[in-house]
């Protein structure tokens, strides 16, 4: 289940098409890259935010969405009061945003539905989010 290593990815701006709360603590964004995009169910992307006085934040999501949604992806974002990061999506940023991102990324934990057979996934928290992309491709 490893794909080949890949090439650093270059960054590129993404723009906020859709927003929806999923509990209290997580809500979903779709992004539109602004170049083409493919990836596989279980990989991630860097997220970097500058603020007004060149600092930077730089997270990695996982990727939510099943490969063959759309050229968008959703990320399911978790609200961590003391972060740098998901607070600025869950307080401050909107449809139409543009926010920069690099990827995919990661191949050592992806999962093809051709690989058929039974699946058992197993996680918590935040790490359901990959296996989110998994059933969804399986389905």
């Amino acid at each position: 289940m490893s794909a080949e290593p890949q090439p650093q990815s270059p960054w590129q701006t993404a723009t906020i098409s859709r927003i929806e709360k999923r509990t209290p603590r997580v809500t979903s964004f779709w992004f539109q890259p602004s170049r083409p995009f493919t990836h596989l169910a279980g990989q991630h992307v860097d997220v970097r935010l500058t603020a007004p006085d060149g600092y930077q934040a730089r997270r990695s999501y996982s990727i939510a969405s099943a490969p063959e949604a759309g050229a968008g992806i959703e990320l399911a974002i978790e609200r961590l009061d003391d972060g740098e990061v998901s607070p600025f999506f869950h307080d401050v940023a909107a449809v139409g945003d543009e926010i920069e991102l690099r990827g995919p990324l990661g191949g050592h934990f992806i999962w093809e539905a051709s690989d058929g057979g039974p699946v058992l996934l197993v996680g918590g928290g935040s790490g359901v989010v990959p296996l989110m992309a998994m059933v969804r491709h399986r389905r």
